[in-house]
């Protein structure tokens, strides 16, 4: 434990909670926890750790781990960002949330339909979706994009501006936005936007390389939450 101590100091600049604790109970598990924090997290090596951090700070945020977004906020900090970059991983979280809650439009649009009838805006609906998938350079849009037009084209449009507004970095760049985006929907299980937001990191320049170190951290960081929510029982 005083070499993982070491370690974490001059690395990470303090040792993580959760680890030392753990340590008092089973040092095994605590060099596992430990292994996983550097190799999964802030030992990949694709993405800028200022990146890594904003990026564990989304999908902490996804996830509703506020004592874990904390954490991943100062160890931006502590890496560079400043607090519109921190912002930005705030949106991106954010508009990933918002966007799962069309998941479900292409299940209650029949029934919709059935009791109101068909949208009495097809055609602008068709002109509206063409535009989207003209801007986004992508050749698909998702299938419950189409479904929230026809459940409420109201909400099609609040939808846009939206990703209009928290898509558009302060001072990220571009491509990580989505890759943040990207690994909050892959935690949260809403697969259409994963392939939405994974392909427009792709076409903003992103990498394979920097795919799998999102997809390393988003598998830590989820699991994690066991530990960061069992703090409390580790110090009783």
């Amino acid at each position: 434990m005083d070499e993982i101590e070491q370690f974490a100091k001059s690395t990470l600049g303090a040792m993580p909670e959760v680890v030392k604790l753990l340590g008092k109970h089973n040092v095994e598990m605590a060099k596992e926890q430990f292994r996983e924090n550097n190799e999964l997290y802030l030992g990949r090596t694709n993405l800028p750790r200022k990146i890594l951090a904003l990026t564990a700070l989304s999908v902490s945020l996804g996830n509703g781990q506020g004592d874990s977004a904390m954490i991943h906020f100062k160890l931006a900090q502590k890496f560079g960002a400043s607090m519109l970059e921190v912002l930005d991983a705030i949106k991106a979280a954010k508009m990933a949330l918002m966007s799962s809650t069309m998941a479900l439009m292409g299940v209650i649009q029949p029934v919709i339909e059935k009791y109101t009838g068909t949208s009495n805006k097809s055609a602008e609906i068709e002109k509206i979706l063409a535009r989207v998938k003209e801007e986004s350079k992508m050749d698909f849009l998702p299938d419950n994009l189409s479904s929230l037009a026809s459940v409420s084209f109201n909400l099609l449009q609040e939808h846009l501006k939206e990703k209009a507004e928290l898509m558009s970095p302060f001072e990220v760049d571009q491509k990580y936005i989505f890759l943040m985006a990207f690994a909050v929907s892959i935690s949260i299980r809403y697969e259409e936007c994963a392939r939405v937001y994974l392909t427009q990191f792709f076409l903003n320049g992103g990498k394979r390389e920097e795919m799998e170190d999102a997809l390393f951290l988003t598998r830590f960081i989820t699991g994690n939450k066991a530990m960061t929510s069992s703090t409390e029982i580790l110090k009783w």
